[in-house]
Order: C-alpha cells, then sequence, then structure tokens
C-alpha cells in the first residue's frame, strides 16, 4: 500500500492530539485507526459532504435537537 502524507492545521493537530490522549493512543495511532475505520464504512459524498447511512430504528434529528446540542443545553 503506498504512503501518503496528509498535512493539517494546527488547530486540528492539537484537537487529534487531544483526541488520542483522552483514548491512550499516539497520535499517529489513533488518526491512522480513525482513518481507517472512516475508508472501510459505508460513505457517500453528496456535494462534498459525507453521509453515512441511518443506524436501523435511529430518529432524525429535528432542527430543534441539533440547536440543542450545539448549545450544550440539556432540555
Amino acid at each position: 500500500m503506498p504512503n501518503a502524507t496528509i498535512t493539517v492545521d494546527a488547530e486540528l493537530k492539537q484537537r487529534l492530539a487531544d483526541l488520542a490522549g483522552q483514548t491512550g493512543q499516539h497520535v499517529d495511532e489513533f488518526v491512522e485507526a480513525l482513518l481507517r475505520r472512516i475508508a472501510d464504512a459505508d460513505v457517500r459524498f453528496e456535494r462534498g459532504v459525507p453521509v453515512f447511512p441511518r443506524r436501523p430504528g435511529a430518529r432524525t434529528l429535528t432542527v430543534e435537537d441539533v440547536d440543542r446540542l450545539a448549545d450544550g443545553t440539556d432540555k
């Protein structure tokens, strides 16, 4: 398998390092596992945005649900 270089900005690099730290993994191992999961996923792209299939039985979020989650409120 050929190697590739992926360049990320400092903010994304820090976020990935933080997430890797939460899992107890080295950042390179974490990112490789993350990218492999994405590559193996059943995903398609609509206008450049990744779209994953819904889980069976999963409900559709309303605009209110998304706003609540974005605001961090629990009601």
